[in-house]
């Protein structure tokens, strides 16, 4: 099969990496893949390698009506016999387009906010994915069909983690004393990712161990807001900002313990990566989180928008060795039973020859 996915997100985060490592696993069943997205993006420069042609719109102007249009050429071009949206934007325009064209639409929702119009759903899609049950959920109660929606988790590579490099630079580049505690979290610095309240929770934590540091990595539009906010808590030199990184696996390597403080999520794959790392966890129940981490037994789960129950947890986990060691086995053995890119690749193949069918 010839497929025709479009992502119109500028940044690279969760779902773009979902996007590389469906087309990757597709390319290595025989299914030829096309890309739609925003001019120099990251994703259009990595997508190079694995898909037959990179198409790119002009940022600026994704929701203008000239980029159905180009989408609608691309589709001329590519032949596609499936098309595939990934983000809200690309719904828009890449629905319109396949309906113009009556080309089979698929669609991945990959955030659990509420459902603003179903229209591009019920009208503009004829499968639509669902990450998590909580995602799912949403759908539902914004008016979607249940028939029409498909859950398949996201999930990670874990061939990433095969060949991790000394990770002492981190030490150095971060000023941290060796044999020291280190606290992180990776996601997007947005509000919906809870950071404000893993600062809130960071004097508490630091009561009872105070020579940790906490590394937030993600770039994002909260980057002034937290720095500002860690200096007025007194805590500017316990946490690191570090911007948008490649180097995961090697960070992951130096965590002590990976924390999740969102209040909306749609699942996390950071989440599971940190689980495959064998990192202990401390999340939130927000979304679908509770969907990866079993709560006592994978990790620690506590309530969103709790800064007292985050420390609460953190230090908890901090102190018991043992319940850390049993989270690390048992959440590895999660990620592989449930949450491989190879097993989100298979079911998607099924999606596909379901609406292709």
């Amino acid at each position: 099969m010839k497929i025709l996915h479009i992502d119109t997100e500028k940044g690279f985060r969760g779902g773009e990496l979902q996007v590389l490592l469906l087309m990757e696993g597709l390319k290595k069943r025989g299914h030829e893949n096309f890309l739609v997205t925003p001019f120099e993006s990251l994703l259009s420069k990595k997508a190079k390698l694995i898909a037959n042609s990179v198409f790119t719109l002009q940022p600026q102007r994704i929701l203008d009506i000239a980029n159905v249009f180009k989408v609608c050429k691309c589709i001329n071009s590519s032949k596609p016999d499936i098309l595939h949206l990934h983000t809200s934007h690309s719904h828009l325009i890449g629905g319109i387009a396949g309906w113009i064209k009556d080309i089979p639409t698929v669609v991945t929702r990959r955030v659990d906010f509420p459902v603003r119009g179903r229209f591009k759903y019920t009208k503009l899609a004829d499968k639509v994915i669902a990450i998590s049950q909580a995602v799912k959920n949403v759908l539902i109660e914004g008016g979607v069909e249940e028939d029409k929606i498909v859950l398949i988790p996201s999930g990670i590579d874990t061939k990433k983690f095969d060949s991790i490099k000394s990770a002492d630079y981190l030490l150095r580049e971060f000023n941290i004393p060796d044999k020291k505690l280190i606290i992180g979290t990776i996601a997007h610095l947005t509000d919906h990712k809870g950071h404000t309240y893993l600062l809130d929770a960071i004097p508490q934590v630091l009561k009872e161990f105070p020579h940790s540091f906490f590394l937030f990595v993600g770039g994002g539009e909260l980057k002034d807001f937290l720095r500002t906010k860690s200096r007025i808590l007194g805590i500017r030199d316990k946490v690191f900002l570090t911007g948008f990184r490649e180097d995961i696996p090697e960070i992951l390597s130096v965590l002590d313990l990976f924390v999740l403080p969102s209040h909306l999520e749609g699942l996390c794959t950071s989440l599971m990566d940190a689980m495959y790392m064998e990192v202990p966890v401390v999340a939130t129940t927000a979304g679908g989180i509770p969907e990866v981490i079993e709560n006592g037994k994978t990790g620690l789960l506590v309530p969103p928008k709790d800064p007292s129950a985050l420390a609460g947890a953190i230090i908890q986990l901090l102190r018991d060795e043992t319940k850390r060691e049993t989270f690390t086995k048992e959440g590895k053995k999660r990620v592989l039973q449930e949450f491989t890119a190879s097993q989100m690749v298979e079911k998607v193949e099924e999606v596909y020859l379901s609406v292709f069918k």
